[in-house]
């Protein structure tokens, strides 16, 4: 049996020398987990071949991605398909110095979209070869939010002012208008063909009128009074008031509601006239009928409303669903697909959601139909 031999000076010196140098390390390491970690910015490293060597938390919030996740994968596995992201890595990895992208869409796992600016660094040893790159990701998701909203409230004030100057000069000859057509169809010595003529003119006077109205009432809407009101409820009030609509037209409703969803913070009159507008176009997305769906959820802290809980209304049709280009243009004023329709329906419908600090997204798919989505922030909660 082997004795075991007492340490020597100089071995339990080295011993204490090794212990002391993985300590420091082990403190150095922590030190920079702690810096990266306490970064607002998304922070992503990787090496020559793109693969993620570090994933920062504010990265993980950002992407939706987690560090167990992304540790180990090459980077565009990790950012998913359609980004520059990886060639922005690639070209500063190239070309040894820094390159930035001021404005680029990421689509996160649950499908929502956020912009980021991004500045891809290289990172290299003492002696200056690559050893991978630093991808820095900030959020500018709520700053483009916040330029389209400023956008549209430049359409309104324009539209507004538009509105006012020939609302008057509009509605007093189209009352005219309306006021001879029907003397001319309520006279009995008016040949049918002329009567018909005549209901003509008074429809068509009444679709300018309500032109002329809606373009008013996008213009100037009227205040939000927000109290807590539930969803499953008002949508319940505008499905009581479609119902005999909906059943002419063989629209069967399907409702698929969470019963615990929490109140949102909303003007219930408002409301109704969102989903009223949302109900009325998935039917007539169905002109040969079909089932349109209803379902009611609830999302804790939604990186599709700027990380606050919300609920979420959907209404889902059995349509021919819409084009890219269409989706991306609902809900402009006066853009509509349907051949008699104003285009101002889905945009008073927007303005009325943004009141609300809430979000409205639509989701189409030509085999699949149309969803139109509602997330509305919690009453309590701060949008």
């Amino acid at each position: 049996m082997e004795s075991s031999r007492p340490e020597g000076k100089e071995e339990a010196g080295l011993r204490r020398e090794r212990e002391a140098l993985a300590r420091e390390l082990a403190a150095l390491r922590a030190y920079y987990e702690d810096l990266l970690a306490s970064l607002q910015d998304g922070v992503v490293v990787v090496d020559p071949d793109l693969l993620v060597l570090a994933f920062n938390p504010a990265a993980e919030e950002l992407l939706g991605r987690s560090a167990t996740f992304a540790v180990g994968r090459v980077l565009p596995a990790v950012l998913g398909p359609g980004t520059l992201l990886p060639a922005l890595a690639a070209r500063a990895l190239e070309t040894g110095r820094a390159h930035a992208e001021h404005g680029a869409p990421l689509t996160r796992p649950d499908g929502g979209q956020v912009w980021v600016s991004a500045v891809a660094s290289l990172l290299a040893d003492a002696g200056g070869k690559p050893r991978g790159c630093v991808l820095t990701l900030r959020d500018l998701t709520r700053i483009r939010d916040l330029e389209e909203q400023l956008r549209q409230a430049d359409r309104m004030a324009a539209l507004g002012a538009l509105a006012a100057g020939l609302s008057h000069e509009i509605r007093n000859p189209l009352m005219g208008v309306r006021g001879a057509a029907q003397l001319l169809a309520g006279d009995p010595a008016l040949p049918p063909a002329f009567r018909e003529h005549s209901r003509i003119i008074l429809r068509e006077v009444d679709r300018l009128n309500a032109l002329v109205e809606g373009i008013l009432g996008f213009a100037r809407p009227r205040p939000a009074r927000l109290l807590p009101c539930n969803l499953n409820q008002v949508l319940e009030e505008v499905l009581a008031l479609e119902e005999g609509g909906l059943t002419e037209r063989g629209v069967r409703v399907r409702r698929l509601y969470d019963p615990q969803i929490p109140p949102v913070q909303g003007d219930a009159a408002q409301l109704h006239q969102v989903f009223l507008n949302l109900v009325r176009n998935g039917a007539e997305a169905m002109p040969a009928g079909g089932e349109l769906t209803l379902r009611t959820s609830y999302e804790r802290k939604s990186p599709r409303c700027r990380g606050v809980s919300v609920a979420v209304a959907e209404v889902l049709d059995q349509g021919v669903g819409l084009s890219a280009e269409a989706s991306a243009h609902l809900f402009e004023p006066f853009f509509t697909t349907k051949e008699k329709g104003t285009g101002l329906g889905l945009a008073i419908c927007q303005r009325i959601v943004q009141e609300h600090r809430g979000v409205i997204e639509v989701h189409s798919d030509a085999a699949k139909g149309t969803c139109l989505a509602v997330l509305l922030p919690l009453a309590g909660e701060q949008a």
